[in-house]
């Protein structure tokens, strides 16, 4: 478990501030009138998303009770509330840097975060330096006096369970021909910071810390994966940007990546666990602040839970959790390979 709890939820935007529209406007096929393509609000871009669906060969359209918006093709749904800082792609909750912004009719999403997020996913050949994958950095989180969450009545230890599932994903990876490098093999304290320079020193192509999650509810549960924060933008735990925000760490420089690759791992642990899904979410964790390649943080269940803790005694499902694990990492790779 991470320093801090981080809850899931929509974060509400502040009262209406009028907008500053710029003197862009077009006639669209997609059945709705004439648009602001562009509109500025609190010194950022924002962009039209019904235009942007349009660009992504997709038909966008509110749905009944004009409260969510809906970007559709063949495969791919995408719903986003008004005013919300989460959007759905096919169910999946993803969490945005700001709120959506609705006027006249339109909705409109920060330009930052249709780069970030939906050219991300939908559409990563817009971007360049395409990374490799050939050598995986699996980071066990926590170990040796540093024990993480526990939950002392069914003997469970969030070090222990990091790294069965670390030692679970690296035989997966290396006998699929993946090399495979561990920050830690046993129960000792690595100092957060060296984690990402093992990553580095070891030229990794990508690097997956692995953690279990405790809150003081027994209610809480479900999995989630974080990636870097995009400079400027806060992080999920927050509601608007701070002052610190503005820094751009190492691992800013593999952003749409990280999206990425957190997208097809919190895709396939949706797929193979199950729920409850907490979605893509992102913060700006230690081990992922000075990577040189992409890099994600997944939190695996809340040790807290007793029906996760009672499944977590189980080897067959620290194999699952393992396998969805090296699912998502292949089919990112697959991604991958489909960018020219």
């Amino acid at each position: 478990m991470r320093g801090g709890s981080l809850q899931g939820g929509c974060f509400q935007c502040a009262a209406f501030v009028p907008l500053v529209v710029l003197a862009l406007w077009l006639t669209t096929p997609l059945e709705l009138s004439a648009q602001r393509v562009e509109i500025q609000h609190e010194g950022r871009t924002y962009i039209d998303l019904a235009t942007a669906g349009g660009q992504l060969g997709m038909k966008a359209y509110w749905l009944k009770g004009f409260k969510t918006f809906r970007l559709r093709s063949q495969w791919t749904n995408i719903d986003i509330g008004k005013g919300k800082r989460i959007l759905y792609l096919n169910q999946l909750p993803i969490y945005l840097g700001f709120p959506t912004l609705e006027s006249s009719g339109r909705l409109y999403m920060a330009k930052a975060d249709y780069q970030h997020v939906l050219q991300a996913i939908l559409t990563p050949q817009a971007f360049s330096g395409k990374p490799g994958l050939r050598r995986i950095v699996i980071d066990a989180g926590h170990g040796g006096k540093d024990v993480g969450a526990k939950n002392d009545a069914y003997r469970l230890y969030e070090k222990d369970l990091n790294l069965d599932v670390a030692r679970r994903l690296q035989s997966l990876l290396q006998r699929a021909g993946f090399e495979v490098v561990m920050t830690r093999d046993s129960d000792v304290y690595i100092p957060l910071e060296r984690r990402p320079q093992i990553a580095n020193r070891e030229r990794g192509d990508l690097f997956i810390s692995i953690h279990f999650n405790a809150a003081g509810s027994s209610t809480a549960e479900g999995f989630e994966t974080f990636a870097l924060t995009p400079q400027y933008q806060a992080s999920s735990k927050y509601s608007k940007p701070g002052r610190g925000d503005s820094i751009r760490y190492d691992g800013n420089e593999q952003d749409p990546w990280n999206t990425l690759l957190g997208y097809h791992v919190q895709r396939s642990l949706v797929q193979g666990v199950g729920g409850p899904d907490r979605g893509l979410k992102r913060a700006r964790f230690l081990v992922m602040k000075h990577l040189d390649c992409p890099g994600v943080l997944v939190e695996l269940g809340f040790v807290s839970n007793p029906g996760t803790a009672q499944k977590l005694r189980t080897t067959a499902f620290r194999q699952t959790l393992a396998q969805s694990l090296y699912d998502g990492i292949v089919r990112y790779g697959k991604r991958l390979q489909r960018i020219p």
